[in-house]
């Protein structure tokens, strides 16, 4: 072989390496594009300011799909996964009006959302983070449903959480077991616990067997609240009505405060850190159900004097004092039971480092140590322009509206 020849193959197995390279898909879920944000950037915004422009999700999705034959196909399929005949008929009714779209999956999802940008934010968020966000399996008109505003709000949460928690938390196993593991429980005792399952828990199963971090809207347990977590799993239920209460330019008068920011960040934070509980020590194996007892963040022994001994910061949305007529709050700090009060003790090291490193010392260096791999933040106090209001007089005494209510 001359040299010519020679090079003339070399320049063939390059190029077929090569081209080799080029087809091979990008891995799922890297978690790259929805980076982890230690800084108050996202904190001292509205809920108009610091998320992803839409060109940037059209880029997201490029990224992924690219070499991933019906990829897209797969996750619609997912992440407009119901059961309930209504969403059926729904979904059923958009892929024929769909049918001549350049992109019949995302044209669907685009009427699911009934918004681009929203349908858009869902599947780059699916891809890139393995969350899956959704309307509720109740298709009641009561349950109202998320929309675009929320899908950027649950963005800003995701990048207060490092990747290697969102991993974490998105591998949990299906719970398909439900009547096997009920089955010799009393039947009072069962018909509680099929009346507290949740529905949408049963869907959104990824190819690998996997049900990701999932945030529905929905009523909660009995309709008792804003937001609820069941324990071992990573379903997040809303109830948007009372969740939207802490975004911007709401006005209480019990706490005689108006919102300047968008404060339903610290909500969705904290939910994630009751996932991040229900996962800390789970093998990846056994099964979980949410009237199981095992080994929890919130249940270790040595864990858990740590947590009692700790003291809660005060939240600058006063949150919490607004609700002082539950059990759990005490003095405007959510600490009246130890789940809850771990998932504040992880909101507020994301949230307000600052303050509860002044609080909450030990607790402080237990988290930055034990659960954030030494990664730390910068809290709402950094915030270059004031983050609340105090009532003006016409505020407190005409306008007001209560929090707790």
């Amino acid at each position: 072989m001359n040299r010519l020849q020679a090079l003339a193959v070399a320049g063939l197995l390059l190029f077929s390496l090569s081209t080799l390279a080029e087809s091979n898909p990008e891995p799922l879920f890297q978690n790259r594009f929805f980076t982890l944000s230690q800084n108050a950037e996202l904190l001292c915004a509205t809920s108009e300011q610091q998320f992803t422009p839409s060109e940037q999700l059209a880029e997201i999705i490029r990224f992924y799909e690219k070499d991933h034959p019906n990829l897209r196909q797969q996750a619609v399929a997912v992440l407009t996964e119901h059961t309930n005949p209504e969403h059926l008929e729904d979904l059923a009714d958009f892929r024929d009006d769909c049918r001549d779209s350049a992109s019949v999956d995302l044209c669907v999802l685009e009427k699911y959302w009934d918004d681009k940008d929203a349908a858009w934010r869902a599947l780059a968020l699916f891809y890139d983070s393995k969350t899956v966000i959704k309307h509720s399996e109740d298709y009641r008109y009561q349950v109202k449903r998320f929309d675009a505003d929320h899908l950027r709000i649950f963005e800003k949460a995701i990048r207060k959480i490092p990747a290697f928690l969102r991993e974490s938390i998105s591998k949990a196993k299906p719970t398909d077991k439900l009547e096997q593991e009920i089955a010799d429980k009393p039947t009072v005792m069962q018909e509680l616990i099929r009346d507290a399952f949740p529905e949408d828990y049963k869907i959104s199963i990824w190819q690998d067997y996997t049900h990701p971090l999932t945030l529905v809207p929905g009523v909660g347990f009995r309709s008792q609240t804003v937001a609820q977590v069941f324990s071992g799993q990573n379903l997040i239920v809303f109830t948007v009505k009372e969740f939207d209460k802490a975004k911007e330019e709401s006005t209480y008068r019990d706490i005689e405060v108006q919102y300047l920011v968008d404060f339903r960040l610290p909500i969705v934070v904290h939910e994630i850190a009751h996932t991040i509980d229900n996962f800390h020590f789970w093998n990846g194996e056994d099964d979980l159900y949410f009237f199981y007892k095992y080994h929890k963040i919130s249940n270790d022994e040595q864990i858990m004097k740590i947590i009692a001994e700790a003291k809660l910061a005060l939240w600058p949305s006063k949150w919490f004092e607004a609700f002082e007529f539950l059990a759990e709050v005490n003095e405007g700090r959510y600490d009246g039971n130890t789940q809850e009060k771990l998932a504040e003790l992880v909101a507020q090291y994301i949230l307000i480092p600052e303050r509860l490193r002044q609080s909450a010392p030990a607790a402080y260096q237990w988290l930055r140590n034990e659960v954030f791999r030494g990664i730390e933040y910068q809290g709402y106090d950094r915030c270059p322009t004031p983050i609340t209001r105090p009532l003006t007089w016409w505020q407190k005494h005409a306008s007001g509206k209560l929090l707790g209510h």
